[in-house]
């Protein structure tokens, strides 16, 4: 009988043999590369890394006929590369943050950690001595959106942020972007607020006292107003903002430690170059200009067929051809021999076709059909017109050869940005509707433009949505109940901006849910000059970036000579944004 081994011995031996793996284990974790050695006081952010297999199994079309190698060599498996260890500082753009996440730029094997950390790789920071610059964080000035001149020069921006000036009261920033402002404006006054969300950024905008806010530029809101800085606005396309003299832009830099090993310097320029270069990028932006009332007969043809075809044009059109798609409400068919009739009463339009020389000063780009005198000189005439406009390579959408083509959305993509267009008439009357085989209008049904927006939402079609609608015409700020109702209807469906193109008069604006409504914005080209108010004329652009609206511009106009707006004073401008502003509704 063998004897048995004391308990309280097996015990010990069964400690001793579990401590012996822990240690085991812990100086494996050690000793390989990023191990907790280097990575004590590391924050991983993103490693991706593969291992090759040292055997790749053979193709399936292989020779089976070749003589095998009568020997074996066991290929040991590669080493694991030690990370790259990013040093950064507090405060880095959280776009750029966010980027080193995406795959193409985590393929590089890195982790980050704090600036003094012992293994820094490179770091990344504000300063500029013996950097290298590698992301422009652009900032936008901005305030609440009822601001009558949007604009602001950059000595009193930067006394403002000092606190030394009384243009604005304080000034409403991220929290986290200070050290980037501060690189920019230098250091901080009073003043200045720091706000954990772009939520809580824009309620202190909103506040009476006067205050403005500093965003990246990619997270603006468009229940805020972007202020030209010295002239220079960095919402617009390349036609009017220069990058080159705006300056309010962050510059982070890259301090590579010396001496790097070549292949950790390599895969540090990889990184490098997988980071793009701010967070504006131009060729992710979409201007869009949009226009009311467009109706080019009676006087103002009189004085089209005097002055010459694109005379309407000649002051704004430059403006509303600067954007990257320009869309016209164009009420009146072009109708071959088409006369003038300059009779004040006479309700029945046409235009000629030369008069699209207008249109292309004016550098339009897509038509909306949904005004009610579409079918004035019969279905016949606006089969026609449509022709013409095929033939000038212009989309139109709100209005089509039948039902059908009057209700499809126009899908547009630019600089990526994926847009639907789509419009409806409301007002009738019944003859300027298409039918399921004659042209016309999409006439209004809020069922079917409402389940048109969402599918297209849900579907993916489009990210943004500008949705139209040619309403019950009234000559006030103040928009019909109705009215208010059916528009706020259409973005609780989903629409993004929705815009009235049937008021001869400047109207009221509104956000709901953070989206923007126009509920009129007046005549463009129109002869309507017995009134002040039928004089006045908004043109808004809307910027689009990365598929998100995140800024709009209202421009004012005053009309003369029967056809031709120009742009407003600063008294006239503010005698209708007061007039306008008043009448919103401003819930953000």
């Amino acid at each position: 009988m063998q004897k048995q081994i004391p308990q309280h011995i097996t015990l010990i031996a069964g400690a001793l043999l579990i401590l012996s793996g822990a240690v085991l284990l812990f100086w494996l974790i050690v000793h390989l590369p990023g191990g907790a050695a280097d990575a004590a006081a590391q924050v991983a952010i993103g490693v991706e890394s593969a291992q090759a297999s040292a055997n790749e199994e053979q193709p399936a079309n292989a020779d089976l006929n070749a003589t095998a190698p009568t020997t074996e060599t066991a290929v040991a498996p590669a080493a694991l590369a030690a990370p790259l260890v990013i040093g950064v500082t507090d405060g880095l753009p959280l776009s750029m943050l966010e980027l080193l996440h995406t795959r193409t730029v985590s393929e590089t094997n890195f982790f980050t950690a704090p600036l003094d950390a012992a293994t820094v790789t490179v770091q990344f920071d504000y300063s500029k001595d013996n950097g290298e610059p590698i992301y422009a964080a652009t900032y936008a000035a901005a305030t609440r959106f009822d601001t009558l001149e949007p604009k602001i020069s950059w000595s009193t921006l930067k006394a403002v942020w000092e606190g030394e000036d009384t243009a604005f009261t304080a000034v409403a920033i991220l929290t986290p972007t200070l050290p980037a402002l501060t690189q920019v404006l230098g250091q901080a006054g009073a003043t200045v607020q720091g706000y954990a969300t772009v939520a809580d950024v824009i309620d202190a905008a909103w506040r009476d006292d006067p205050t403005v806010a500093l965003l990246p530029f990619d997270e603006l809101d468009p229940r805020l107003v972007v202020l030209a800085i010295d002239g220079q606005n960095p919402i617009e396309n390349r036609n009017k903002f220069d990058a080159k003299v705006y300056p309010l832009v962050a510059t982070v830099y890259a301090h590579p430690a010396p001496a790097l090993a070549a292949d950790a310097e390599t895969r540090l320029q990889e990184l490098l170059d997988a980071l793009p270069a701010g967070n504006r990028d131009p060729d992710r932006l979409t201007v869009i200009a949009m226009t009311g009332v467009t109706a080019m007969v009676r006087l103002t043809a009189e004085q089209m067929d005097k002055r010459g075809n694109a005379w309407p044009a000649e002051v704004v059109g430059p403006e509303l051809a600067a954007a990257d798609i320009t869309a016209i409400s164009n009420e009146v068919p072009f109708v071959p021999g088409c006369e003038t009739n300059t009779n004040k009463n006479n309700l029945t339009f046409c235009s000629k076709p030369e008069y699209m020389e207008a249109l292309t000063a004016s550098g339009v780009d897509i038509i909306g059909l949904t005004g009610n005198h579409q079918n004035d000189y019969g279905r016949e005439d606006a089969l026609v017109s449509l022709d013409i406009y095929e033939k000038a390579g212009l989309p139109v959408y709100g209005g089509g050869r039948n039902r059908d083509e009057a209700f499809a959305p126009l899908y547009l993509e630019h600089n990526s940005n994926q847009l639907a267009f789509l419009g409806a008439n409301s007002y009738g009357p019944q003859f300027a509707w298409a039918t399921d085989n004659q042209p016309g209008s999409a006439p209004f049904d809020l069922n079917i433009m409402s389940a048109t927006i969402r599918a297209i939402k849900t579907q993916g079609r489009a990210a943004v949505v500008l949705a139209e609608l040619q309403y019950q015409e009234s000559y006030d700020v103040v928009p019909l109940v109705d009215q208010r109702q059916n528009f706020n209807a259409l973005v609780r469906a989903g629409a993004d901006i929705v815009t009235g193109v049937q008021s001869h008069v400047p109207q009221a604006i509104e956000f709901t849910d953070g989206k923007l409504i126009l509920y009129g914005l007046g005549n463009l080209y129109f002869d309507q000059m017995w009134g002040q108010t039928t004089r006045e004329g908004m043109i808004v652009k809307h910027t689009i970036y990365n598929n998100r609206h995140i800024s709009t511009q209202v421009l004012t106009t005053l009309l003369y000579d029967y056809g031709q707006p120009r742009w407003t004073t600063p008294e006239e401008r503010k005698s209708i944004l007061d007039r306008v502003f008043g009448a919103s509704y401003w819930q953000k």
